[in-house]
């Protein structure tokens, strides 16, 4: 993992996990928006330039990226009003967050193939950790797993984290992010590792 990812994340995690509910379940959606949200702006953007309208790509990129979002809320409304409600203007921070600004806008010139596989699999990467951070924080912060069922939300209570105070912590936002970079750390330690073990195959063969 590159300083630039690493930065990207940092930002990322900034804007739009940090200020988010510790619940898995938000951590779930709003992971899926995000990725939703990668694929569209990809999309746009292959268009954008497929068409020469770089003039007012901006725009339009954020355009429709502004009417997607309004897209997944409201199915959030009509599905899952609860959940709506919880996340408020936290679903709005994928919109803007510099993960989707700095991926999208940093990969010009390759083929949509070639751009939707790259945005993808990075988007892939941040929900891990994404999705890692948001388990952490349920758990930890509210003794609980919070999950989707097609009757609403489930909530499997695991300890009562009251008899823990030191553990309440990590439901607040400083607790967010401490947690955000411990897990961080974690993470692109991982990665590092991964893509040293893949060089040395390479090399081996």
């Amino acid at each position: 993992m590159n300083r630039k990812s690493i930065y990207v994340y940092i930002a990322a995690t900034l804007a739009m996990v940090v200020p988010a509910p510790g619940r898995f379940v938000c951590g779930i959606i709003l992971v899926l928006e995000l990725n939703f949200l990668m694929l569209v702006g990809t999309l746009i953007k292959s268009f954008i330039y497929h068409f020469k309208l770089q003039t007012i790509g901006n725009v339009l990129l954020l355009s429709v990226m502004i009417a997607a979002t309004m897209f997944v809320r409201q199915i959030l409304v009509l599905t899952i009003p609860l959940l709506a409600v919880q996340l408020g203007f936290v679903i709005y921070l994928p919109t803007v967050s510099s993960f989707l600004i700095g991926y999208m806008f940093g990969s010009e010139g390759l083929s949509l193939s070639k751009d939707i596989s790259r945005n993808m699999l990075q988007c892939l990467f941040y929900s891990v950790y994404a999705l890692i951070f948001f388990l952490f924080r349920d758990i930890a912060g509210f003794g609980t797993i919070t999950l989707l069922t097609r009757h609403g939300i489930y909530e499997k209570v695991l300890f009562d984290s009251g008899k823990i105070s030191a553990l309440v912590f990590f439901a607040t936002i400083p607790g967010a992010l401490v947690c955000s970079a411990v897990i961080l750390i974690l993470h692109v330690y991982v990665i590092n590792k991964i893509t040293i073990l893949e060089n040395l195959e390479h090399i081996n063969d």
